[in-house]
């Protein structure tokens, strides 16, 4: 749509650039995965998948995966994770309802 009498012109350029993610925090990689963060805790916890690294980023410890570990998370999920727990409303196993 153009308007009678005006006219845009860019007169300045700022080059963008996409960085490409190498490393996932917990949030990150539980979002790529379609888990909650505690899920994720608990395969720690337990052992089933390896232990991020850790870094201190500001004085906090944070864990990252790399792309390998992401992969091996993917690997476990699709392997051993089946679904969501109980449903609320009618207290069946979600295993049961896939059957």
């Amino acid at each position: 749509m153009r308007l009678p009498g005006v006219s845009f012109q860019i007169d300045k350029v700022y080059r963008l650039c996409i960085l490409d993610m190498t490393d996932y925090s917990i949030s990150e990689a539980a979002r790529q995965l379609g888990i909650q963060r505690r899920t994720l805790y608990k395969w720690i916890r337990e052992e089933h998948v390896p232990a991020p690294s850790t870094r201190v980023v500001a004085g906090t410890r944070i864990r990252f995966w790399t792309e390998k570990g992401m992969v091996k998370l993917r690997q476990y999920k699709t392997a051993r994770f089946w679904g969501k727990g109980k449903s609320r409303k009618t207290k069946q196993n979600s295993r049961a309802k896939l059957s």
